[in-house]
């Protein structure tokens, strides 16, 4: 019965040490500062006397609680989480509140150089109350889905560039209802950080304009002058940025640039491949009227979101592409900078292109309607 007796006590000290530690997990959950209760019961047996002596010790362990503050699309969240959570916890967290998967995000601001690694703790990164970083993803509703084999490559821009005739494409009912149904999707459109007021907009593409992604070294594949044309620009400009590569690609290129957290400049929001779509135009070939089809990027997507429709329009938006036929649609917006390729930069005189477009933009910043403004042969009209 002795025995029986004691091993009742000790089941009733296991229960007590489980129901201790419930109500310490509930009674914290909004405070700061965490502190988990833990009894632990030792049973320690006299073999001489057969007698069992049960010890039971408390072991309190207080985790600090912080606040991070998260800019997403943009929007910011607050996310709490323990010092002693890992980026992995923290990027479970935003998934709830942003529906962006973990494995699709880019966090920025955590650590200074390389991405931290998913089980590196809050503690050991150092990061203070109120902190803020900056996310990256889509959400997976809104990605289009592609091969496998096809996901991973940069696309090929370089195939024959020609200028459509304006009047001739937009009016082709093909186009136009390719149009509407892109137009309906504009709020998929990323938003770093909000616009600002009484400044226009520059759209930029990026691969043979800003950079060339076939060389992996981040500094060679930038653009001579690429910092100095971003700052000069955004003083009169936000910037945006519509690449006809992947949102995998993109992502990887402006973090590893530095793009989006430089102090000097903001980009304002980031548009991928998924936001173009194929019109239908014609060239001549060999003396023959010939269909052709292509991808364009249509800048009345952007004038109709929510946000951007409000403070941008045909008259105070200039596009900057390496490729004419992306300016389909909205022709008298483009502004067309040759292609920067690293392959034949020792062929060529230093490229000062980015320059000359600082310059250029400096110019025209002050005109009511930039498509009153012949934007060929802009170059020419600098030197």
């Amino acid at each position: 019965m002795e025995e029986l007796s004691q091993a009742h006590k000790i089941n009733f000290n296991e229960q007590d040490m489980l129901y201790n530690l419930s109500n310490s997990d509930k009674k914290d959950v909004e405070s700061p500062v965490q502190s988990n209760t833990f009894k632990q019961t030792d049973t320690d047996t006299d073999n001489n006397n057969n007698n069992t002596n049960i010890t039971t010790t408390t072991t309190t362990i207080t985790q600090e609680k912080i606040e991070i503050k998260t800019k997403w699309n943009g929007k910011e969240y607050k996310i709490s989480v323990y010092k002693s959570n890992t980026v992995a916890d923290l990027k479970r967290e935003l998934e709830v509140v942003t529906n962006v998967l973990s494995k699709r995000q880019k966090i920025l601001g955590l650590s200074k150089g390389k991405q931290p690694l998913d089980e590196e703790t809050m503690a050991s990164l150092n990061i203070p109350m109120n902190h803020s970083i900056i996310m990256m993803g889509t959400p997976e509703s809104y990605i289009i889905h592609q091969n496998d084999s096809d996901e991973d490559e940069v696309f090929n821009d370089f195939e024959f560039d020609y200028i459509p005739d304006y009047d001739e494409i937009t009016h082709i009912e093909k186009n136009r209802t390719s149009l509407t149904a892109m137009k309906e999707r504009s709020n998929d459109i990323s938003i770093i950080n909000p616009p600002r007021k009484n400044k226009k907009l520059l759209v930029l593409d990026l691969d043979h304009t800003l950079l060339d992604f076939k060389d992996q070294n981040v500094e060679n594949m930038k653009r001579p002058y690429l910092e100095e044309f971003l700052v000069s620009s955004y003083q009169d400009y936000d910037i945006g940025i519509w690449s006809q590569t992947s949102w995998k690609w993109i992502e990887i290129k402006l973090t590893e640039l530095g793009l989006l957290t430089n102090p000097k400049f903001k980009i304002c929001f980031v548009m991928d491949q998924t936001l173009m779509f194929k019109v239908t135009s014609f060239r001549n070939v060999n003396s023959e009227r010939t269909e052709f089809k292509h991808q364009v990027k249509a800048l009345e997507i952007i004038w109709c979101h929510k946000e951007l429709g409000q403070h941008f329009t045909s008259k105070n938006t200039v596009h900057v592409d390496d490729l004419c036929k992306n300016f389909a649609m909205n022709p008298k917006n483009g502004v067309y900078i040759p292609p920067f390729k690293l392959k034949d930069a020792h062929k060529r005189l230093p490229d000062m292109a980015l320059l000359h477009l600082a310059k250029y933009l400096k110019s025209i910043v002050n005109e009511e309607d930039f498509t009153k403004v012949s934007h060929t042969d802009w170059i020419k009209k600098l030197l």
